[in-house]
């Protein structure tokens, strides 16, 4: 088609036409990055990527298409919030100091807001829930090292692999707990039930959009 249009620009057909051919390149060449960007922004909202969802948005905002991909951008926009926000628990957990984790995990019996929280946190990083019932076991995760260690898995963690299943499993064992009262209890055990909150929350609502 390229060609076709070139081959009437050349042949000396008069400037309204030209102008007409120049526009009708332009749309075609707008209609592409429209659905290219409207692409980016679909596959970066299913992989709930916070860097490509950034991008993508930014992308449509400069092309000019708040119109055209009003809906896309509006989603997109919300979701983006949301992960911001886990970023943002997810940097308070990676600034826990190894002697609160030590706290926590020394306590021969610990509160059991603390106990509810961990085993919430560890079923939302896909352990099995019979497993973190017993707060020996939850010791033995806290300790692990290297991939497995904690603050690794948060760090690494993509809310794209939690299942409603779990969602609604590590729900239903914090929905009696008040981040207040966990304020003068532990501050590890805060910041793990504002990140494992944010997380289900999210995984949640996506099944009541949907």
């Amino acid at each position: 088609m390229e060609q076709a249009l070139h081959a009437v620009k050349v042949d000396g057909f008069g400037e309204d036409l030209k102008a007409a051919i120049i526009d009708l390149e332009m749309a075609l060449k707008r209609k592409y990055l429209q659905k290219r960007l409207k692409g980016n922004l679909n596959v970066a909202i299913q992989n709930l990527d916070l860097v490509r969802l950034r991008r993508a948005i930014d992308e449509v905002t400069t092309a000019g298409f708040l119109s055209e991909l009003g809906i896309e951008l509006e989603e997109a926009q919300g979701l983006l919030s949301k992960l911001e926000r886990l970023e943002l628990i997810k940097k308070a957990v990676m600034e826990l100091t190894k002697l609160s984790h030590c706290r926590n995990k020394e306590l021969l019996a610990p509160p059991v807001q603390v106990h509810k929280v961990l085993m919430a946190l560890l079923i939302v990083l896909g352990e099995e829930p019979e497993l973190v019932r017993d707060w020996f076991e939850i010791q033995v995760l806290l300790v692990k090292t290297g991939k497995m260690s904690l603050k690794r898995r948060i760090q690494e963690y993509n809310p794209a692999n939690l299942s409603t299943g779990s969602a609604k499993r590590a729900a239903n064992i914090i929905r009696d707990i008040q981040n207040s009262e966990l304020h003068s209890i532990s501050q590890a055990a805060k910041v793990f039930y504002l990140w494992t909150s944010a997380v289900v929350e999210d995984r949640l609502s996506q099944d009541v959009i949907q």
